[in-house]
């Protein structure tokens, strides 16, 4: 893959599952926050990894033998954009895939996966995505693996097939076959729709209209700052604060019950790695790390934001 292509000001077929309430990594405020700062001209940050490193450096051999298992040749040097000729939408391409009318039959002992279908036929150019995971192989990939960004990326390319490619824990491929989805495509219109409207809002008014937050974190970011020292509780609050204290405690009784379960299966296993009965297997293996050299800790400018956590206390009036 060459980079990020695509630009942050605008919703992206990679970014949809946040934006669509499918991914773990984030959530459709995410998504918002993050175009809202490009448009203030703030730097992205730089979310590179190793494991994502490797990814990039595996998408052609993955894509290759996807292709060469589905019988096509395909393009794996995409370095365009593409944007959706009505939509608001953009995307980048791990690979396009050139189909002769071949019939691609639901096929598992080869790791060839039609999704909803029996059999797809390959009629034209396809999207070819590549993923690289650890996970357990998966007989139809979750949602933020690959399938949600896939129908956006063939909404904008038109492309009527497409391939979410995925290679599990270094040794097994699986090819995940799609044709385009109407109710996935409507979904993806009305989500993308209402995201350009709050940017342009942002972009006139200088507000930020929130979507409704699933998390308490996100109610940090909605609320970044203190302008009032203190407020008075409302009556539909007045039973939170003991229930949290009083959920936090249970927290911690259930902790205590799991860390003496903890010390009495380690200590029946001793030096043993593993231990199996009564329908489950136990892992307690070591842990290796690298060597390292000495780093110095950069130093950095003093700032605020706002505290995630609650703290609660009686008080005594």
């Amino acid at each position: 893959m060459a980079g990020k292509l695509t630009d942050d000001k605008v919703m992206s077929a990679s970014r949809l599952p946040g934006l669509m309430g499918v991914s773990k990594y984030g959530t459709a405020n995410d998504e918002l926050q993050f175009s809202i700062n490009a448009i203030d001209g703030k730097e992205r940050p730089d979310i590179s990894n190793e494991r994502m490193s490797w990814g990039n450096k595996l998408e052609p051999v993955i894509l290759e033998e996807a292709c060469e298992r589905l019988g096509i040749k395909g393009d794996f040097k995409i370095t365009v954009p593409f944007t959706h000729p009505t939509l608001p939408l953009q995307c980048s391409l791990d690979g396009i895939g050139f189909g002769q009318g071949q019939t691609i039959k639901h096929d598992p002992d080869n790791g060839i996966h039609v999704v909803g279908m029996d059999e797809i036929v390959l009629i034209g150019d396809g999207v070819l995505e590549a993923k690289n995971t650890a996970v357990q192989p998966e007989d139809t990939p979750h949602l933020a693996r690959g399938p949600v960004q896939l129908q956006g990326q063939m909404m904008v390319t038109g492309m009527k097939w497409g391939a979410v490619c995925v290679f599990y824990q270094g040794s097994i491929l699986r090819i995940f076959l799609f044709a385009p989805h109407q109710q996935t495509v409507d979904a993806i219109t009305k989500a993308v729709t209402e995201f350009d409207a709050k940017l342009k809002a942002y972009q006139e008014h200088g507000s930020i209209d929130w979507y409704p937050p699933q998390t308490s974190k996100e109610m940090d970011r909605m609320f970044p700052s203190t302008a009032t020292d203190q407020i008075e509780l409302p009556g539909d609050c007045a039973s939170l604060p003991a229930q949290i204290v009083q959920n936090k405690l249970r927290i911690k009784e259930i902790e205590a019950l799991i860390e003496a379960d903890e010390m009495r299966i380690k200590a029946v296993m001793g030096d043993a790695a593993k231990a199996v009965g009564y329908g489950y297997t136990i892992s307690w293996p070591m842990r290796n790390y690298k060597a390292q050299a000495e780093k110095l800790v950069p130093a950095k400018e003093a700032y605020s934001i706002r505290q995630s956590n609650l703290t609660i206390k009686a008080s005594n009036d």
